[in-house]
């Protein structure tokens, strides 16, 4: 990684136009060693009146379409994984180019407690967070391959990508997506 840009890490969100369908994983299918191979899909509602497939959509995980998975493939994002999906679409036809992207093996801690925004609740072991600013100390300790992509447990529902990641992403032209740097996030 760059070093100017070593600790700047997005969030990939819908580009919120209406258009794009939300999906639900609503089956999976396991390897026989109890690896998801296969998660079937479909639109969430509100269901589009004329659905956009763009080349991210989002739902419980953020999904790519099989050319921005490419992209991502490309680099070496140890402990992120590219389960395909199988989604059915409003009118019944099956649609094979989507791809989960599952980082669940890289979940850390990297919150600066001091510097972020936030409460912490421990009746519920939950962070209510107003403003994410990482702990650069902490990301220092992981292998730059395994934090490419990675979940911040105390927002665990924010998968966060590098900005090299992004780029390549960007110079693929993606359509329905935008990128925002998790530390000019508003909560």
């Amino acid at each position: 990684m760059a070093m100017e840009n070593e600790f700047e890490y997005y969030v990939m969100n819908s580009k919120g136009d209406d258009t794009y369908p939300l999906l639900k994983v609503v089956g999976r299918k396991y390897t026989e060693e109890g690896l998801e191979s296969l998660l079937y899909l479909e639109f969430n509602d509100p269901v589009p009146q004329n659905p956009v497939m763009a080349d991210f959509l989002s739902g419980p995980y953020d999904f790519v379409s099989g050319r921005i998975a490419d992209v991502m493939k490309s680099f070496d994002m140890e402990g992120v994984e590219f389960i395909p999906g199988e989604l059915t679409d409003h009118k019944g036809r099956t649609i094979k180019d989507y791809y989960c992207i599952n980082v669940e093996c890289n979940t850390y801690e990297a919150m600066d407690k001091v510097k972020s925004d936030y409460e912490y609740d421990e009746d519920v072991d939950c962070y209510w967070v107003n403003k994410i600013v990482l702990d650069k100390e902490v990301l220092k300790q992981i292998p730059s391959n395994r934090r490419l992509g990675f979940r911040l447990e105390e927002k665990p529902g924010y998968f966060l990508y590098h900005k090299s990641i992004v780029d390549a992403i960007i110079t693929a032209n993606p359509t329905g997506v935008v990128f925002r740097n998790i530390e000019d996030f508003e909560f």
